[in-house]
Parts: C-alpha cells; structure tokens; sequence
C-alpha cells in the first residue's frame, strides 16, 4: 500500500483524520503491516502489546471474563486503553484470519500528547465518545436549528411595571417601549398583560381603566431560559398555544421577551402553519388536512440535523392537538366532560414519530353509562386510520370494548394485572402505564395511576417480573457479525425496547408520573436510582438508535414500503456503525443492571 494509500485509509478513521500533516507523517512512517492467523492471542492481562492495532482485513473478537463484548474488523481499531493504562482487562483473539497496521506505541503516546483533539477521543467516557461521533457523521446536516439558543434570536426588551400600577400608567409606558405586552411584577413572579387580555378583559367586560394592573394580569408567565436551545423554545409556544415568552438569565431574572413571529422567522418551517390549521380546522376534513403534513415536517426537521427528541416531542405535541380536536368534533359536547381520552403506548411516552400504529383509550366516570360512547369511539378509531394513523395489531384501540370503560372496571383491572401477573397482563400494565391524557377530564387518569401506584406496594415479585421483559430480546454483543449474516435487525427489539421496559419499570417502581423515557431518566438520576454516568449513556444510546429507526422508517415511506423498525445494516457508515456498537454495548449493561436492581436472577 503506498503512502498515499496509507493516508487515505486513515482519513477515514476516527480520529486520525484530526492529526496534521507532520503528525499523518510521523504516524505513517512508525507504523507497520503484520499479520495474524486465526485463534492468535493478541493482548490479555498478562499480555500488553507495544501496538495500537488499525485493522485492515479480517475479525478479532474482545472477551472479558470470557464473555464475548466486542467485535472488531475492517477499519476498527484497538487497544488504546492497554497503552494508555498500562494494563488490560480483556483478551484480544483473532477470529479471522488478521492483516493490519500496528502503529508504534511510543508514537501513539506522542500524538496523544500533541493533538488534544486526537487525546480527547480516546480518554473520553462513552458519552462523550457517543457525542464525537455524532457530531462527526451529523455536522454536514447541522443547522442553527439544533445549535441555536434563545439568546442567538431578537430579545425584546420587557417593559415591566409593578403590581400596583394603574392600568391607563402601564399603557403609556408600553407605548414608550413601542410593544404590545405588559409584564407585571408581583413579589417574587411575573405576570402578562397582552392585547387579547384587554379585549377581553376590560373593554368586553366595560371595566375602569384605573384598575390595578395585577387584577388583569395572568399568573405566572411563562419564561425559557437564555442559554435554552431555541427549539425547546419553540415546542413550548407551540404546545401552550401562546405567541411568547418571558426570557430569564442564569440567575432567573427577567431580561426579556421572546415572540413567537421571531422564533418562526429564525426557522421558517412549516410547523406553526400546520398548529394554525388544526386550531382552526373546524371539520374532520379541514382537521384530515392539516394532519397530512406533519410527515412533510418530519422530513424536514430531520434532514435539517434536529435532534430526534426534539422532532418526537415536537411532533407529539401536534399529535396530540388532532386528537383532542377530532374528540371535540366527534363526541357531543355533553359526553366529553364525563370522559378522558388517553394515548398510550409509545404515543403515551410522546416517542412515536412516524405514524406506525395507534394506541388509545377512554376512560368514563362511574355512574355514565359507557353503551352512549361505543359508536363515538368506533368513529375515532375509523377516523384516525383515514387521518393515516394505522390500526393497532394487537387491538389496543379505543373502539375495543376492553378500552372503554368505567374508572372502577379500570381499577378492577389493573388489580387482575398484578394479582394474575402473565406476559399479556405485564403488556396491558406496560402500556397502560405509559398513558398520558389528551382530551376530557384528566383527573380521571390522574386518580386511576394513584390507584395503582397504591396496589403496588410491597410487590416486589411482581415487580421482577414486570422488569424481566427487559431480557425479553437479545441485545447482540457484536454488530459485524450480524452486519456480516444479515441485512436487517429490528433496533426496537434489540436496543430501544430494552431502554424503555427498563426505565418504565423504574418509573413504575418509584411512583413517577412522567411518561417520557429520557425525562424518566432525569428523574429517576437526580433520584440517584441512576448513577450520572449511566443515565447519561442511555439518554446517548436512546438518541442513537431512535435516530436510526427514523433515518430507516423516513427511507421506508421515500420507497412506499411497510413501515416498520428494521434497520439495513449494510446501508450504514462506518461512523453509524460504531455510533450502533458503542449503544448495545451500553443497553447490555444497563439489562445487566435491571436483573441485579430486580433480582430478576432470583425468580423463574
């Protein structure tokens, strides 16, 4: 191979391709071809090598406490560590037949020490290594959409007044400051006044002009913070309907307005155009319409670089509008009070992003009787899967019979679900645990989730059992051999069910209301149920598969096939696949946890 060729190869591996040109030099002339047969011991705890080894042809497998937990080939490389440190927990063997480089470890050392960049690649942790890579392979697609922060956009300056101003005062001095909006300051809290506010307020209701400012003012106002990223800004307008928001600095003081128009004109995307028409739809054709372009955002957002998390709650929010407006267009209006509609399910844990199935259902008060919501409720199913929201396999739907029903049907059945615990029930539980009110009165799954949090006191078996499903799937332990065998994996079995049913089971244990799994994890970290460095590396690895699942579902729809969860592994990159490797490695050991945590090795 000839130095041209040598430097090519390296370039296109992480992160040799930050070293200068003296440095790729340096790199290429201390460095060797060898080969290796197969079964060859390369390095051990006993063993350490004076090589840092780039392989260019063939398979080598990392064994620790003789368990198989990584598998390395074409452009892999290892062992940093053993050089860094000295010393070796693993056993590296050849599985195929080996032809690679082997760079001098005096040299490695050297170029560790002169390019920092190169040095914090290999002495990061896993999360920090996760986000290398990321940024690497997404930096092309990167847009101030993903990067940009509240005080990157125009901030108005507040004009704030206290709470006993007299209205007609607060006026002219909104005048003064050329806006439309009054903030109000009471103690320790703001509050706003806007143009809507006095329509409605005070001219509709005929009200003296001197009044106090604070007796028209709506508490409290809601405020993002400066160094917040602009689009979590965004989902907030969007999800509370309002046109803006107070604006606060590290120490929580106010330091300014941000308005909706601003934070549209920074993005100028489809999205606020979209929440408009569902607002207005007035008809389940007009709603059917607006609904038909969230796909159009997805596209967008996703090719824009936004982070998956982003888009699913984004997306959610939107999701959930359409439900709670075809309710209202489908069930009379003297029916919806005595009711909640719930999402369930993936929907429930605002992580559904493409359309794959829906899950749904209807809680009554006791004493209404359910018989008057059947045909409504058949309606909703029949409605959503012509919105494009297909039908639910296993039936978790809410013109099923199963899932509509009274609140004490509701309570009898989660107490079947715990004391006749089989896999169907832990499913029913799982799913229904997830459940997040869209339309109604919420208080009815407020107080069902109550009942239950009450009837899993001192279950602890049951609770091993519902965290088992976590193993339910096997996590491959190398990502070349099913590179290599087949084409395609389901990345929901293998690693982001795992994450979920691990996490839920969690939340469930600790009574935590959230639904949503990376804000579970927070939860249950800041708990200290979860070490930083752990919950910090399933947020890494739950971004990493879910992106790869949208990349593959949105290249489904392009070609006009099923959608589903399976990933073609052959069409990933080297940095996808290393992305991939470094995930399973992660949710292998957070299962691993789960059966200590549970005790799940206790139980048949």
């Amino acid at each position: 191979m000839s130095l041209r060729d040598q430097k090519a190869f390296l370039s296109n591996i992480h992160p040799f391709e930050v070293l200068d040109e003296k440095q790729m030099d340096k790199c290429i002339n201390h460095m060797d071809i060898a080969y290796y047969p197969k079964d060859s011991t390369l390095i051990n705890p006993e063993n350490i090598p004076n090589y840092f080894f780039i392989i260019i042809k063939g398979i080598v497998h990392e064994y620790k406490d003789e368990e198989l937990v990584m598998n390395y080939h074409h452009e892999d490389s290892f062992d940093a560590n053993s050089l860094i440190y000295g010393e070796s927990k693993s056993t590296f063997k050849v599985y195929e037949d080996l032809i690679c480089y082997e760079l001098e470890k005096k040299i490695f050392l050297e170029l560790i020490e002169e390019n920092s960049e190169f040095k914090n690649f290999f002495l990061n942790n896993l999360v920090n290594k996760i986000q290398t890579l990321k940024n690497k392979e997404y930096t092309s697609e990167l847009s101030s959409f993903m990067i940009s922060r509240v005080e990157d956009t125009l901030i108005h300056e507040a004009c704030i007044v206290e709470k006993n101003t007299k209205l007609t005062d607060a006026i002219a001095k909104s005048i003064e400051y050329k806006t439309s909006t009054i903030i109000v300051k009471k103690d320790n809290e703001y509050g706003i006044i806007t143009d809507s506010l006095l329509k409605m307020k005070v001219l509709l209701e005929g009200r003296d002009l001197n009044v106090l400012v604070e007796d028209i003012a709506i508490f409290p106002l809601l405020t993002v913070h400066n160094d917040d990223y602009l689009f979590e800004a965004l989902t907030l307008l969007i999800k509370k309907g309002i046109k803006r928001v107070g604006v606060t600095n590290s120490s929580n003081e106010l330091i300014g307005i941000l308005e909706q128009l601003d934070v549209l004109s920074h993005f100028a995307n489809h999205t606020y155009v979209v929440d408009t028409q569902i607002k207005k739809a007035k008809t389940i054709e007009e709603l059917k319409l607006a609904s038909s372009d969230l796909i159009n955002i997805i596209r967008t957002l996703n090719a824009k670089g936004v982070k998956v998390n982003h888009i699913s709650n984004l997306i959610g929010q939107l999701n959930t509008k359409v439900y709670k407006k075809l309710y209202q267009l489908i069930v009379p209006p003297e029916l919806q009070k005595n009711a909640c509609f719930i999402v369930m399910g993936s929907e429930g844990r605002n992580e559904q992003i493409v359309k794959t199935d829906q899950d749904n259902a209807l809680v009554i008060k006791d004493g209404i009787e359910v018989e008057q919501y059947r045909p409504y409720m058949q309606k909703m199913t029949e409605t959503l899967i012509n919105f494009g929201y297909p039908r639910c396999e296993g039936n978790i739907m809410v013109s099923n019979p199963f899932w509509c029903k009274n609140v004490k049907d509701y309570q009898n059945e989660t107490a079947r679900w715990i004391e006749a615990p089989d896999m169907q029930n832990y499913m029913d539980l799982a799913i229904f645990f997830d459940s997040f009110a869209v339309a109604g009165d919420k208080d009815l799954l407020i107080n069902l989730k109550d009942n239950l949090f009450n009837k899993l006191h001192d279950k602890d078996v049951f609770m091993a059992y519902f965290a088992k499903a976590t193993l339910t799937f096997d996590t491959p332990t190398t990502v070349a051999s099913f590179m290599t065998k087949t084409h395609n994996i389901d990345i929901k079995k293998v690693g982001i069910f795992p994450i979920v049913q691990g996490i839920r089971s969690l939340a469930l244990r600790e009574k935590i209301r959230e639904t949503t799994t990376v804000k579970r994890i927070k939860i249950l970290q800041d708990k200290k149920i979860l070490e930083n460095d752990m919950a910090n590396e399933l947020i890494e690895a739950f971004d990493v598969l879910c992106t790869l699942r949208l990349k593959a579902q949105l290249e489904q729809i392009l070609n006009k096939q099923k959608i589903n969860n399976e990933v073609d592994t052959h069409s990933l990159g080297k940095i996808e696949r290393d992305l991939l490797k470094d995930s399973l490695k992660i949710v292998i050991a957070f299962k691993k946890f789960i059966v200590y945590t549970f005790k799940i090795d206790k139980i048949s």
